[in-house]
Parts: C-alpha cells; structure tokens; sequence
C-alpha cells in the first residue's frame, strides 16, 4: 500500500466514492432529507477512517496491467468477506495457460448505501496515535458507530461495497478455497474518471474474454413478495428440463404445475440485471457463464436457449396463466400482453448476435454498428447515462475502424467522461447522421434522460437539459407502438424522396454532408428542387439548437386522445371514412383508414398483402355499441373462434396505434381532401407537419417563441400521414408552390 500523498483529502478523493451509494431508484423511494443524511453518514465515516488509516486506497496502475480480487475462503455465509488485490499485467491474464486464471463478475450495482464493509487481508494497518486524549475522546463515538471492531484489535484496512455485491461476493467465495474475481466496482479505480477509469473500461471487453468464467449474479431471491430463492431454484431447473424438445409440447398441457414453473422463469427473467445495458458487452465475449441465485446455478447458455424458446412460444404459455387460480400467476397474465415488455428476450438476442464467431469458436468481429446497438437497447439503463452510447463502443462495428482515415475528418465517439450529456448524445448524433446519411435517429426514442440531481463521483458534470431531438426512452412508456423509421439500415419509406440529410448541431462547424445517388427516373422538376437547398443558418443559438432543411406540408387541425388499452374510437374511424351501414358483405373500408391502421406495413416491414383490406373489414364489423373498435378484448375472449389472421391483423393494428394520437390535418379542404395519420402522444392542434431531409417519414414539429430573430421549432416525433409517405410531398412542391426552409429546432 503506498503511503498517503501531502494534501490528500477525504473531501475530494474518498468521499467521492461514498457519495456513490445511492442510485436512481432509491431516491425515488427516500426523501431528499433522509438521503441527505445518509450522505453525511458516509462522509462522516470515511472523514473517521481515513484519520486512522483504516479505509483503502489505490494504487496508480498503468493500462497495460489490471486488478484481481482474491476472495477468502469462509466456511459460514455470514463470515466477514476478506480479500486481497493484487495488480497483473494484461500479458499474465492472456493465452492459454495464463499465469493467472480468474473469473469476471456480471451483476447490477443495484440499490441501496455502499456500506457493507470488506476488509483487506494485509495484516494490521499502522494506526496514527492521536494529538492528545481529548481527540481520541472525540473521535471514541466515530470510531465505535462507524468501525466497532476496532476496540476489538480489527484494525485492517476496508472498503466499502453495495447490499447487492456483498451477498453476491458471500455467495460465490468458497468454503476452503480462494476465489478469483474481476469485480468492475472494485477492480477499476472508479473515482479516478479522467485517467485509469477510461482506460480500464476501454479494455473490459477483453477482460471479460479472457475470464475463464463469467458469473452472472442475480441476486439472492430476496423480493419484494419475499424470499423466492426456491421458486427461482426451481425455475432455473426447469428451464434445463424445456431443453429436451422431444418434451417441449408436454409443458403447454393446461395444467397448475406446468403454469407455475413457467411463470416463476418469466419472474426470474424479470431480475433487474436483464436491463443492464453493460451485460451486452460482458457476456458477449464470454468463453463460459454460469447464472447464479443464492445457492443455486446454472448454464447461461442453457438458460437463454430456455429464454428464446419462452419467447417462441408465448402465446401457449400466457393462456396457461389465464386460467390459473394463482394470484401471481394470473398477474403474469396481465401484466404481459406481448413481448415488448420482456427485456430478458432483447438481451438475450443481443449478447447471441453482437459478435461473429469464427471455425473454432472464437470472435472475429463485432456485427451491429453503433446506431443499430443503441436503437435496439434503448430500454435497457445504466447508472451513468452517458454509458448510454460508452457501454457498447467496444462491441460496435466502430470498434474496429478507428485506425482508418476518414475524409471528412468525423470520428465514431470516443469514451472521454470529461464530456457532459449533451456532449456526447450530439457526438453520436453527429457520427450517425454522417455515417448512415439518415436523419431517422431523431426519430426514435434511444436516450436514457439526464439526472435529475447532481452531485456524487459519478455525476460531477454540469446538469443539461437535452433538447427535444433527442429522444428519451421514459420508464412510464417502456411498452410504445412500434417505430414507424424501423431499424437502422432499413427504412420503411421514403418521405423525403432520397434526399440527404442538410443539418447543423448546434455551433459546430459541420463538414458538408456526402450526396448519395439520386434516385431513379427523377423528372427536371425533383432533380432542381434536390438541387436547390438553402444554406444552413448560421448557429446563433447554442448547442442545444438543431437546423435542418426540409419542407412543411400542413397544419394539425384535429388530433385524438392518445390510443390506449387498445381501443379506436368511433370518431378515429369516421374520420378515416368509416362509415357503417350493417351491409358489410358489399361495404368496403377506406384504403385511408385501414392503411392508417397498419401504417401500411406488415410488422416485418413489408408491404401490406391483398387480404389484408379483407380482415380489416371483418374485424370493424366487431365494434361495440358506441361504434368502438376493441382490439384488445377481441384478442382476450376466451370462446373466440375467428381466424388466426384477425388476431393477427389486431396485433398489428395494436403495435401500431399505441399510444398514438390519430390526426388530421387541412383546415381549407373539406372531409375528403384533408390528410389522416398517426402522430406522437404529444401531438396538439397547431402542430406542423413537416417533411425534414434525409428522414424517411414525416415528422411533427410544434412552433415555437422567436430567438434571435429566428423562428423555432420544438420536435414532437415521427408520424405516418397517408399518401405522403413515399416523396409525394416533392413530386407534388412545384405545383404547390411549396419551397424548402430551415427549420430551426430547439
């Protein structure tokens, strides 16, 4: 241990730490009064420990050497953890026979104060005598609320961990023999942001590669229904049993037993390391992983074959919830209507696809870039939402391209902590729209928001407030309609008819954005207004401003309440044309709402089938009463015969109308000449719709106050109008008399 530098204080370097202990989820359930005491606890006893040499300290490593945990043997759970750190450089942890062999740890931070103590097994610490006895006196009742032990000759050096890593440490250290772990919290010096933590963190992935095991901690079964660690042991049993495809059929028979273990493994899938975001990265390169709850163990690769077949087979096991006379149970049935809300199933996705494996099993190299790993993750969290875009720079396909030059002198991100929220969404923001030459990521929700408070170690960067285009994923709105710009790479239209993005964020001094192709057979007209782009504004505003150059098509002149429990209301329908006699076998339903329905897409994103219009017909003969479309109840009665392709056709009008407000737009033009779509849960009358370039759907703009003499514009989101999603706005401007603009977007 090195010996205390001169002016080394507890205020700026230890108690950093300690106001680490509390994260997002329990001030939502505390007060600000009592986390600030605990606040003052924690300085309080790192002040007094630090006084008598009793709390640790790092040593300065370089980044070619990384820190091990041994964890010492105990024969009882409840036994002090006691440890030794020690440093190995990187090449003794490589190859086949490393020096070292050891196992990485997998595990959420989690709740709660990090004042579970673990104690350093180099012997006695060399305690300072104090000035006079009346300092000691002082110091007596410190010593004894904060290090009891100490009046009993405990006097190694400690420090301090997480409820959740303390069980987990407890419960993977051996009865006689040490345990080797790479612990993140532990192992990375995390108060250190400007040097080793970006360092270290820039080489996890090849720390977790190197494991020979990846233990995936759970947690110990604790709930907050009590202790489930033998329901979870079960499940964890049973999701090996699934396993025997010959069997596999058998365990959808409709019977109490069978629904209970299918229901424990969806509330074992419902840990919350299943929203990690770092797991994609830590497990992906894993060469073995083992899952762990408590006492009990599994196969991680048993485990999430068991996942994908849960998610394979839904439908089956959801109605064996429906009809069981267990309440937790039948809450399962409830509260998943589909698998947009069960995380385990992306993750599990994630971590099998993000790497390409070569003949003997090794990794060659990383599949998805880093917009597509954003995208496809925005559900799952981190305690420091810059890791939003940090914690899968190593696992994106700009991993392994940072050496080659680029013309336009536009750079992938790169890891810096230095940097503040804003800073590094529109470092990632910027690196998208060069690189894809799409504006679609503003359209998706893919950012996790900023802290409400700051403070603590981890969040010493000023506060911001992010602009509207960037889109945040709320907690409340986990389960929203599908994106209408689909995945990256693969556009569902083409609103802005090919034409590249022109856009500025903020003040920086963009390179001109490469041209692509024009497409195909574009009349003199197209081809002189793509030409004929206005510059961009120069910024005056600040970094929180987005310009971008497109064109406005119509204002909202009606919008609905925003879709919800799967319900259309009768005035939706009429004003999409429906209008029903009771003659349905010779009535038809208008191309513009029952396109409008399904965004007039399939759920893979294909074009809709010719019977399409027929089920759409069939399934607005089932309206209530008041003339509403049920979607929901239609899929939940238990006697319904319909064809499989009506259930299906709702689940699209379902994954499409969530959450959505149905608008229309037109005040000068009668019923039927005004435009029908869908737009976001904000959308309000007066809204503009607009056509921005290089985003392949229509997007909602609100106006907004004039800043430095420069009208702005607040960005709603995306939106699907019927019959100006594929250029039609471009191909009719001329006529129109219709001219780009810059929007100024704030």
């Amino acid at each position: 241990m090195s010996a205390q530098p001169d002016g080394f204080s507890p205020s700026k370097q230890v108690l950093r730490r300690v106001q680490s202990s509390w994260d997002k989820s329990v001030e939502k359930k505390k007060s600000r009064e009592e986390v600030k005491r605990a606040f003052r606890r924690a300085a309080e006893r790192a002040t007094i420990l630090y006084k008598y040499q009793l709390l640790y300290r790092y040593d300065t490593i370089n980044k070619e050497q990384t820190r091990l945990l041994f964890i010492s043997p105990a024969p009882r759970l409840n036994d002090k953890i006691v440890v030794r750190i020690e440093v190995f450089s990187d090449e003794d942890l490589e190859g086949i026979n490393p020096r070292q062999r050891y196992e990485a740890l997998s595990y959420h931070w989690g709740p709660g104060p990090a004042d579970k103590p673990v104690y350093l097994d180099e012997g006695a610490a060399k305690i300072l005598p104090p000035r006079d006895a009346i300092d000691f006196r002082r110091d007596f009742l410190q010593l004894k609320r904060h290090a009891p032990e100490f009046f009993t000759g405990e006097t190694r050096k400690r420090f301090f961990v997480r409820p959740n890593l303390d069980k987990a440490l407890r419960y993977l250290r051996h009865k006689t023999d040490p345990v080797v772990l790479w612990v993140d919290a532990v192992c990375i010096n995390q108060s250190d942001e400007k040097v080793e933590k970006p360092e270290q963190i820039a080489k996890m992935k090849n720390i977790y590669r190197r494991a020979q095991n990846v233990c995936i901690w759970l947690g110990d079964g604790n709930t907050d229904e009590g202790d489930r660690s033998e329901d979870f042991g079960s499940a964890m049993k049973f999701s090996r049993d699934i396993l025997d495809l010959n069997k596999l059929d058998t365990y959808y028979l409709q019977e109490d037993c069978w629904a209970k273990s299918w229901s424990d493994l969806l509330d074992l899938m419902k840990c919350q390391w299943f929203s990690r975001r770092w797991v994609v990265q830590e497990l992906a390169m894993a060469q073995e992983a083992t899952i762990h709850i408590g006492n009990h163990e599994a196969s991680w690769h048993d485990f999430a074959d068991a996942v994908s077949l849960f998610a394979l087979n839904f439908d089956k096991i959801r109605a064996l919830f429906r009809h069981s006379k267990d309440d937790r149970i039948f809450d399962n049935w409830k509260a998943f209507s589909s698998l947009n809300s069960l995380a385990a199933q992306t993750m599990v996705d994630a971590i099998t696809n993000v790497f390409r494996r070569n003949a003997k099993g090794g990794f060659s190299e990383p599949v998805f870039n880093l917009e597509t790993l954003v995208s496809d993750l925005a559900p799952f969290e981190s305690s420091d939402p810059r890791d939003t875009i940090y914690a899968l720079l190593n696992i994106s396909t700009e991993s392994t391209r940072r050496d080659k030059s680029n013309e336009d002198n536009i750079a992938p991100p790169i890891l810096d902590y230095g940097k503040d929220l804003l800073q590094v969404y529109t470092d990632f923001l910027q690196w998208v729209v060069h690189s894809s030459q799409s504006l679609d990521i503003i359209c998706r929700q893919w950012a996790q928001p900023e802290r409400k408070d700051a403070g603590g170690w981890r969040n010493r960067t000023r506060q911001v407030e992010l602009p509207s285009w960037i889109q945040t994923v709320s907690n409340a709105d986990r389960v929203n309609a599908d994106s209408l710009v689909g995945k990256p790479g693969r556009a569902r239209y083409n609103a802005s008819y090919g034409k590249t993005p022109q856009v500025q964020f903020g003040t920086r001094q963009n390179k001109p954005i490469r041209v692509n192709s024009l497409p195909m057979r574009l009349d003199n007209q197209i081809q002189n207004i793509m030409n004929s782009v206005p510059p961009i504004l120069q910024p005056h505003i600040g970094p929180r401003v987005l310009q971008a150059v497109g064109m406005e098509v119509d204002t909202i002149i009606w919008k609905s309440n925003p879709v919800r429990a799967g319900v259309i209301t009768s005035e939706c329908l009429k004003r999409g044309g429906w209008n029903y006699t009771g003659y349905h076998e010779t009535f038809q339903v208008p191309d513009k709402l029952w396109r409008t329905l399904v965004a007039d897409r399939t759920a893979e994103g294909d074009n809709p089938p010719p019977w399409y219009h027929r089920v759409a017909l069939a399934c607005m003969t089932l309206t209530d009463n008041d003339g509403h479309l049920r979607t929901t109840e239609l899929l939940n009665q238990e006697d319904d015969k319909s064809p499989q392709v009506i259930a299906e056709y709702l689940k699209r009008v379902q994954a499409v109308t969530r959450n959505r407000k149905f608008i229309e737009s037109g005040a000068s033009r009668d019923a039927s000449g005004r435009l029908f779509g869908l737009g976001p849960p904000e959308t309000r009358v007066g809204d503009r719709i607009c056509i921005l370039y290089g985003c392949s759907v229509p997007v909602i703009l609100r106006p907004e106050e004039i800043e430095h003499h420069v009208p702005c514009f607040r960005f709603i989101g995306e939106a699907y109008v019927y019959g100006r999603m594929d250029g039609e706005v471009l191909t009719m401007s001329k006529r129109n008399n219709t001219e780009s603009k810059t929007f100024v977007i704030v």
